[in-house]
C-alpha cells in the first residue's frame, strides 16, 4: 500500500491510469485520502478511476467474446458443458442486472462473471451501461470513504478484504448447497422412477 501512495504521489494521474484498470476498490480509497490531503483533484481521480473500470470491464468482456469458440470447444475439460453454458446464458438474459452485480462486487467471481458475459454473447452495449452505472455509484462510494476516511486507508484495505471474502464464501456455499440439493433431487427422482 505505501508503494501505491509514493507512486501516486510521485506520478499523480499518470500511475493512476493503469492502476485503475488493474487494481481494486482500495486504490479509490487511497486516491479519495490523496484527495482529502490536495495531492490530487477529486473530479480527475474520479473520472480515471470510472474510465479504468469501464476499460478493465470491456477488456473481460472481449477476451470472453472472442474467446467463446475455444471455450465452446474444449469447456468440458475444465467442467463447462454446453449445458452449462446454455443455462448461463439463460440466467444471463433473464437476471441481467443480478449477474452483472455479483460479478462487479463479489471478490473471486468478478473476471469470471464478466468474461462469461462476452462468451455469451451479451451485447456489449447493454453489458457496458450496467457496468457503467454500478461503477458510477461504486467508485463515488469508495473516493467519498477515502475523502472522509482515508487516513485509516490500511484498515478500510483489510475490512475491504474480509468483506470480499465474506461474500466470495457465501457465494461458494450457496453453489455448493444448489448443486448437492440438484444432485440429491436427481438422485431422488431416479429412485422414484425406478420404483
Amino acid at each position: 500500500m505505501q508503494h501505491i501512495i509514493t507512486l501516486l504521489i510521485a506520478y499523480r494521474y499518470l500511475i493512476l491510469i493503469p492502476f485503475a484498470i488493474i487494481e481494486g476498490p482500495i486504490l479509490t480509497v487511497i486516491a479519495g485520502f490523496l484527495v482529502s490531503l490536495g495531492a490530487l483533484n477529486w473530479f480527475i481521480v474520479y473520472a480515471i478511476v470510472v474510465w479504468g473500470d469501464v476499460v478493465g470491464d470491456t477488456l473481460c468482456w472481449c477476451a470472453g467474446h472472442w474467446g467463446a469458440g475455444w471455450l465452446h470447444r474444449h469447456g468440458h475439460y475444465i467442467g463447462i458443458t454446453s449445458e452449462r453454458l446454455s443455462r448461463a446464458k439463460e440466467y444471463f438474459e433473464t437476471y441481467h442486472l443480478k449477474a452483472i452485480i455479483l460479478s462487479k462486487l463479489v471478490h473471486g467471481i468478478g473476471f469470471a462473471g464478466l468474461m462469461t458475459a462476452g462468451s455469451l454473447r451479451i451485447p456489449y452495449v447493454r453489458f457496458i451501461k450496467t457496468c457503467l452505472t454500478i461503477t458510477l455509484i461504486q467508485s463515488a462510494i469508495l473516493l467519498a470513504i477515502g475523502i472522509f476516511f482515508g487516513h485509516a486507508y490500511l484498515q478500510i484495505g483489510n475490512d475491504l478484504n474480509y468483506f470480499a471474502a465474506a461474500i466470495s464464501g457465501a457465494a461458494v456455499t450457496i453453489g455448493i448447497g444448489a448443486i448437492a440439493y440438484r444432485y440429491i433431487r436427481r438422485a431422488a427422482l431416479k429412485r422414484v422412477k425406478n420404483k
